[in-house]
């Protein structure tokens, strides 16, 4: 017996060793297959021409190329004023390839009028550049923005297109503003030459000079002319015009710099400025200013510390996430993705255009940062799932705009593109979408917000479906985790009577109804718990310009499974909004005095924090010499000085990846926000557009990409004769469904209630006078004013009289600053 029971055990053992030995096979079989299967190779170099413009022999506004036509509508990435003689000068820099020819055309801001289409003439080779010197042969309107957009055919297959915005205005000082520009950010490089810049900056004890990542007009001296940083301009600035009108430029820069450690080590820094000016009496004076400088992460560097990895100059808020176990930590710095693994201590470079490509001669076409980069999730394994959207700069999409969904394999060190979703809408407005929502669920399905519309993309079969269509951006909410989603199913802030509750890890939805005769209200959501709320139908309450106070009665918290976790109810007392921060809900109440609703104490509701396994944290220290380092700490201690580094490859595709969604026409009307040389943010309803606007110094700008209202270009005076008053507006109608009725299709009404007269002005400034409110329940049309008063029109004589500024500003204040104006339709413009 013992005999046999020894055979069935040396029997059993060898099948069990058998068995592994077959499956390793197997599975180091298929891995070499993978392998061998796979091409693989590096970041493939950038190809395609960089063009310019030329003012004043001064190089502006850096154009990069675009494979596919874009929506003019949504392309602002910089702006060309011309002269009365519409003469432009433009610089290509061929990067080696030949040009074989350049044609241009000129369409109405929106794109859908062509004005010119032509070919250049004569291109001449000038300083390392082909320039082409030409005017406009068709007349275009002062003060309208138009598209212009260059076909280049360079010798590939298909023509590449590059794209500025054009304005013809008399009296601007551009050169004036371009040079400033280039003195100032040279002279900071060395306190020497810098000390004539005090006279620009308007320090404030109360800023705090520590970090170089946001540096202002607010910011000392020392900190303005880089401390004892002792920088060297590596990569010089290329301006980019970003607005500019009779009054004040906005131009944006990005250049890098280099710097060394007290090692010798080199260290390079991604730096952007944004200055925003006035020309005034002979000179140029600053309004604002902005500057960022990000370090460029290099693990040849002394990056390691006794608790984990120093990032150096960045953001406080720089984008991480860990595995479950808290020992891998993945992190996007200057537009590049790193994996950093604590127990192996090993540093990967997991994507990234720049490779190792910084100091004197650095291409930009590589560094340019018109992109971004998101982490989904990191497995256990080290394995990362990410999503880059933007502006392609080289690789397999070289000059596309749109989202690609990647995986990378720590085991094998390889990156590899899952799906590739193109896009036609500028990298900015991509972006916006993108950072919204995006989510990969474990079933490999991606959840895609692009243009008001949400997409569901099955990766491995690349095919896409319609999830919602026409989203109006107030009725959406996501959760932090972006996992769980919700909506008003009727897409009417104020008249919707049920919302629809999605996990898009599993697709599943629910809904919640509101009782008869009430409406219900997305809030947002506290953790990945949805916050809502009710108001009853005799609640809901709109003003003589049709602005709502909706007082809900009960506002609640509950999770996906339909439990109730919190709710909020008191007599007497109503909510108009909820305020969101972490873990903590604002409710902002009112009461009813008569027939108005009066603001009272807020209150908070919490919804308890879920607790975060996460044990990587971000440690600010400051030195001397770098100001504010940021570095990932871990609870691992470090097993070495020295970082192993490695560089993914990428897989070669084989075959297309690409998912061409086709995007429905939006029935919206949005309102852009641009401030600071970017898209700000984006509003359906005018007013608030403008007070965000007013706040951040910037401009907005409709659906048409026609200005609404511009920070600091309104004009000293202005006055409109009532025969250029549309008569509803000389009759002062102040009920903005009547004025839209009244004034037809040609033009668009504008409610401006809850904006100072200040600002709104800017209408009247630009021809376009303003219905008020005042206390006694009367309107008047405001149809000028000067430096003491506003002119104002009686509706019922129509005999106008001045006001003082002063008693204005009080007078409509009093009345709750309601105003409603109009702007003209491009449509009606072109017809007429």
């Amino acid at each position: 017996d013992s005999m046999m029971r020894r055979i069935r055990k040396s029997l059993i053992k060898g099948l069990i060793l058998g068995t592994v030995f077959i499956i390793s096979i197997i599975l180091f079989s298929n891995v070499m297959s993978k392998d061998l299967a796979e091409k693989l190779t590096d970041m493939e170099d950038p190809t395609l021409p960089v063009l310019y413009m030329e003012i004043s022999d001064i190089l502006v506004n850096p154009m990069y190329g675009n494979t596919d036509e874009m929506q003019a509508a949504f392309y602002r990435e910089c702006i060309t004023p011309l002269s009365t003689k519409r003469e432009m000068t433009l610089a290509v820099d061929a990067k080696g390839n030949t040009i074989r020819s350049i044609s241009y055309r000129v369409t109405s801001a929106d794109g859908k009028e062509t004005i010119e289409d032509r070919k250049l003439g004569k291109l001449k080779e000038s300083n390392g550049y082909i320039k082409a010197e030409f005017a406009l042969e068709n007349r275009i309107l002062m003060d309208q923005e138009y598209m212009l957009c260059f076909i280049v055919d360079y010798g590939a297959e298909e023509p590449v297109y590059y794209y500025t915005r054009i304005v013809q205005r008399a009296g601007l000082n551009t050169s004036q503003y371009l040079n400033f520009v280039r003195d100032f950010y040279e002279k900071c490089m060395s306190k020497e030459t810098a000390s004539g810049l005090t006279q620009y900056i308007e320090p404030d004890e109360q800023v705090t000079n520590t970090s170089y990542t946001r540096i202002n007009i607010h910011s000392s001296y020392d900190q303005l002319t880089w401390g004892s940083l002792s920088p060297k301009i590596t990569v010089k600035a290329v301006p980019s015009i970003k607005e500019i009108n009779a009054t004040t430029c906005s131009i944006s820069q990005n250049y890098e710099i280099s710097a060394q450690d007290g090692d010798g080590n080199t260290e390079y820094y991604y730096v952007e400025e944004f200055y925003r000016m006035r020309y005034s009496q002979s000179r140029v004076m600053l309004l604002d200013f902005e500057r960022s400088a990000q370090q460029y992460f290099d693990a040849n560097l002394p990056v390691l510390t006794s608790q984990g990895l120093n990032l150096g100059v960045v953001d406080t808020d720089i984008s991480y996430t860990t595995n479950q176990n808290a020992d891998i930590v993945a992190f996007v710095q200057n537009g590049e993705l790193w994996s950093y693994n604590r127990s192996a201590n090993k540093a990967a470079h997991v994507f990234g255009f720049r490779g190792d490509f910084s100091g004197e001669g650095a291409d930009t076409r590589r560094t340019n940062q018109n992109h971004d980069i998101k982490i989904i999730k990191v497995e256990e394994s080290g394995d990362i799932d990410f999503v880059v959207y933007g502006y392609m700069n080289c690789g397999e999409h070289e000059g596309s705009t749109g989202v690609s969904v990647c995986h990378y394999s720590t085991e094998r060190n390889v990156t590899e593109e899952l799906v590739f979703i193109p896009g036609s809408t500028s990298a900015e407005f991509l972006q916006d979408d993108v950072n919204k929502l995006t989510y990969v669920n474990q079933s490999d399905r991606l959840y895609l917000l692009m243009e008001n519309h949400l997409f569901h993309v099955d990766i491995p079969n690349k095919t896409y479906e319609i999830v919602l269509e026409n989203i109006t951006p107030e009725c959406l909410a996501v959760s932090r985790s972006q996992s769980s989603i919700a909506w008003m199913d009727q897409m009417d802030v104020y008249g919707s009577s049920s919302l629809t509750f999605m996990d898009l890890e599993t697709g599943e939805q629910s809904e919640v109804k509101a009782p008869e005769g009430e409406k219900i209200k997305v809030l947002g959501f506290m953790n990945e718990d949805l916050l809502y709320g009710y108001a009853r139908d005799a609640d809901i309450v709109a003003d003589s310009a049709g602005n709502v106070t909706f007082a809900m009665y009960r506002v609640l918290i509950q999770n996906f499974e339909g439990e109730i976790i919190k709710e909020y109810s008191q007599d007497g007392v109503w909510v108009s909004d909820v305020i969101l921060q972490e873990g903590l809900a604002e409710l902002c109440r009112i009461q009813r005095v008569g027939d108005a609703y009066v603001a009272v104490n807020s209150e908070n509701i919490m919804n308890n924090l879920q607790s975060s396994e996460e044990t990587v944290s971000i440690h600010l220290s400051v030195t001397e010499r770098k100001g504010t380092t940021v570095a990932l700490d871990f609870t691992k201690k470090a097993q070495s000085k020295k970082i192993l580094l490695v560089e993914a490859d990428y897989v070669e595709l084989q075959e297309s990846v690409t998912v061409a969604i086709e995007i429905p026409e939006s029935d919206h009307s949005l309102y852009y926000i641009y401030a600071g040389g970017r898209l700000y943010g984006t509003e359906s309803r005018v007013n608030l557009a403008i007070q965000t606007a007013d706040a951040a110094a910037g401009v907005v700008l409709n659906s048409s990409q026609q200005y609404i209202w511009e920070r600091g270009n309104k004009q000293d005076k202005a006055l409109i004769q009532l025969t250029e008053v549309p008569e509803a507006v000389q009759a002062a109608t102040l009920d903005e469904n009547a004025l839209s009725q009244a004034l037809e299709e040609n033009y668009e009404v504008l409610n401006l209630t809850g904006c100072t007269l200040d600002s709104v002005l800017y209408q009247v400034s630009e021809g376009r006078a303003v219905v008020a409110l005042t206390p006694e329940g009367k309107s008047v049309a405001i149809v000028g004013y000067d430096m003491y008063n506003t002119i104002l029109c009686n509706p019922e004589t129509r005999e106008t009289y001045y006001y003082g500024i002063n008693d204005s500003t009080a007078l409509f204040e009093g009345a709750g600053n309601v105003f409603i104006s109009y702007i003209e339709t491009l449509e009606s413009k072109r017809n007429g």
